[in-house]
């Protein structure tokens, strides 16, 4: 655990110093089973508000637990196979990326997009229709590239 870390698994072990821990260790059991039911309760507000006929929703109220959004959509029956999944420890395989190794080191410089020279530019065409000032963002692997405020995209 580093410095950086350490707050967050202070959250679970208060006082907790950085260094390893050990797997086989009071502490990592510890660590591990707070944070397993701190994970278990999003699930459980998720499964308390979810209606019979189980269309998950995108966001819910902070007040009552009521579904506020968009509900089907195909990210957050992902994200709870995905943490179902984890929670499982299951690991997915490869989503069809094959060969590739991560760089030792990172470093900048390169032609822009932040990540030196191994960029390459993405274009992406868009078709949707929304209402007058509304927000499009277009998200990739989690990165938000797109934010445009008008009324008709193409």
């Amino acid at each position: 655990m580093t410095a950086i870390s350490q707050p967050f698994f202070d959250l679970f072990s208060s006082g907790i110093q950085t260094g390893n821990i050990s797997s086989s260790s009071a502490t990592f059991d510890s660590l591990t089973a707070s944070i397993k039911d701190y994970a278990d309760s999003f699930v459980s507000v998720a499964a308390k508000y979810t209606p019979s006929d189980g269309g998950l929703s995108e966001q819910y109220s902070r007040s009552d637990g009521s579904p506020v959004s968009a509900t089907d959509l195909t990210w957050s029956y992902a994200a709870l196979l995905t943490a179902n999944g984890a929670r499982n420890g299951v690991k997915p395989t490869s989503w069809g990326a094959s060969g590739l190794v991560a760089p030792s080191t990172c470093s900048g410089g390169g032609s822009g997009g932040g990540g030196g020279g191994n960029t390459v530019p993405i274009t992406f065409n868009v078709q949707a229709t929304t209402v007058f000032g509304g927000t499009l963002f277009k998200i990739f692997n989690g990165v938000v590239y797109l934010d445009i405020k008008q009324k008709i995209f193409s």
